[in-house]
């Protein structure tokens, strides 16, 4: 997974999301008076949060099951002079031999988990991490947004004039939807690199996956939106934020 997308993934644009997603959880943690020492994120891509969390002073760590995406983070923290630690492990059986004060899961990683017994290994195995009183924030895709924007076809163009065509189709039974990702990046006034690849999602409701967090033994969960403000209706959105305790 993400094998021929990692060279290419943050100039996609695609870094911009845990970017923003990190200066709001700044701002949120300013409210709780929350000061995480030790940071964890699992499925960390490109080691973007992982870089923005190491600039706020915070000692951060990354795991990803890509080793492409680990080469890519390791790439990144090189190129700002980060000291940062990034391994390849997978997100439902990690063991890094020690607790953290916050771990994430961001940009609907979670998500690429098929099955909620999957959901709940990942979740038992970020309990097991996590020190007391720390917190574990996650996003993911709702089955509305499956529905709604994994279905169909979906072309952009971005400024640098690299294309995104999305191919994805819902089924409704199994609460899935896969979608082939055809990119071409732009090399030359004329030249572009182009590769193809396919992923599949899964989504369940939030009464769901608070049961299976509250199995693991997260007692506090609350469901808010990128800003982390509480939403009354979570189903009804396309992206929900986890904050569990």
């Amino acid at each position: 997974m993400y094998d021929k997308i990692a060279e290419f993934y943050d100039k996609l644009g695609w870094k911009n999301y845990p970017e923003r997603l990190w200066k709001h959880i700044v701002s949120y943690f300013k409210e709780i008076n929350f000061n995480p020492r030790t940071h964890l994120d699992i499925a960390c891509g490109t080691g973007i949060l992982c870089i923005n969390a190491f600039k706020a002073g915070i000692k951060s760590e990354g795991l990803d099951i890509s080793i492409h995406m680990i080469r890519k983070a390791i790439e990144n923290a090189k190129d700002k002079n980060m000291d940062i630690n990034f391994v390849q492990e997978d997100m439902r059986s990690f063991e890094m031999n020690k607790k953290y004060d916050l771990i994430t899961c961001t940009y609907d990683a979670i998500n690429h988990l098929l099955t909620l017994d999957e959901w709940l290994m990942t979740f038992s195995n970020v309990k097991k991490h996590l020190n007391y009183g720390g917190i574990f924030i996650f996003d993911c895709n709702t089955l509305k947004a499956l529905r709604e924007r994994w279905n169909g076809f979906h072309m952009q163009k971005d400024s640098n004039g690299n294309y995104i065509i999305q191919k994805s189709i819902f089924y409704e039974d199994k609460g899935q939807a896969s979608a082939t990702f055809t990119v071409f990046t732009r090399r030359d006034k004329d030249l572009y690199n182009g590769f193809e690849e396919t992923f599949t999602e899964a989504a369940f409701s939030s009464k769901d996956i608070i049961d299976v967090l509250n199995k693991v033994g997260f007692t506090e969960v609350s469901i808010t939106n990128m800003e982390f403000k509480m939403l009354d209706e979570p189903d009804e959105e396309y992206r929900n934020v986890y904050v569990c305790k």
